[in-house]
């Protein structure tokens, strides 16, 4: 759990810190880089979630 925790604290930072890079430089590639970052995450966790479903499945 502490791993997911983690992953979480540096995705914020990694979103915040290209969010800053587009306010300071208006570099619109900053904000496609985000887009990627969130999808990216967002892919990791569903298939995290559907492993979890799957091992409760099993072990039931």
């Amino acid at each position: 759990m502490i791993v997911v925790r983690l992953l979480i604290v540096a995705l914020l930072i990694a979103v915040a810190a290209l969010g800053l890079a587009w306010l300071f430089s208006g570099n619109r590639k900053y904000l496609g880089h985000i887009g990627r970052v969130l999808r990216f995450a967002l892919m990791v966790g569903l298939i995290a979630a559907l492993f979890y479903v799957v091992e409760r499945l099993v072990l039931r």
